[in-house]
Order: C-alpha cells, then structure tokens, then sequence
C-alpha cells in the first residue's frame, strides 16, 4: 500500500514539474532570453534578400559591432513568444527579407521581416507579442546596413 502511495505522489510531483515546465517554455520572454548570447559572442550579421528567379536569394555579410548593437537593442525591446504548433522548417517561406544573426559557433537565429518570426537554430519559432516588426526600422537598418560589394 505504501509502495502504491509513494508512486501516486512521484506521479503528481512528475505531472506538476511537467506542466510548470510547459507554463514556462510558453510564457512571453525578452528576445534577449530567447537569443541567450552577450552580444559581443555575436560573430556576424547576414541579410538575405528574397529572390525572384527562384535561385539562390541574394545576401551579404556583415560583421560590424555597431551594427550588430543596433540591431540588439531594436530587438530587445521585444516580447517573443513561442508558437504552440511549430511549422517544419522546410515550409516555412524563407524567400523574403531575412536577418540571420549567426554567433562564433555558427548557431543561427533568423528574423523573417515580413511575417514577424523568429527561427532559432533548433527549429523553435517565436512570434512577437506586441506588435509586428517596426518594418520602417528595419527597412532603413537593412538599406543602411548594406555595403555594396
């Protein structure tokens, strides 16, 4: 009986852990929780835009820390939270304005500027709470970021 008794509450306790778990996994957090990087850690920038012939989208790279602060304290301002049912990453429309922040060990997380999402390296998404992207921010981050090669 006792044995019975000590495996409904491990069961309980196990449930609970579970359940605070997934509370917190989908709870609103800061885009710098999300991002989990000091921004010096943070290697380089890489700005896709989206192609219209169908092949390889044009991007370029840039590894400037000023940039990179911006860009930061933009995002930072952000409340993220992750989406309940995540798409496959294969189906997800890609072919639009991207930033990818990629830091020294080549993890990547990419911001769709269109649809407002956030793709980390694992596959989790994260849509904003408080509003879509500031796309004239953006806009004029990308136009001011981009040094033509």
């Amino acid at each position: 009986m006792k044995l019975r008794a000590f495996l409904l509450v491990l069961l309980l306790v196990g449930g609970a852990y579970a359940m605070i778990h997934s509370i917190n996994e989908f709870s609103s957090k800061k885009f710098s929780e999300v991002l989990q990087l000091p921004e010096d850690h943070v290697a380089q920038l890489i700005f896709t835009k989206p192609s219209t012939t169908g092949m390889t989208p044009p991007a370029w790279v840039s590894s400037d820390k000023e940039q990179i602060a911006n860009l930061l304290e933009f995002l930072g301002s952000y409340e993220l939270k992750k989406k309940d049912s995540q798409e496959i990453l294969d189906e997800l429309n890609f072919n639009q304005f991207t930033i990818s922040i990629e830091d020294h060990d080549e993890n990547l997380v990419t911001i769709m500027v269109e649809d407002s999402l956030i793709v980390t390296q694992n596959g989790d998404q994260y849509t904003l709470l408080d509003g879509p992207l500031d796309t004239d921010w953006m806009v004029d981050f990308i136009l001011t970021s981009h040094s033509p090669s």
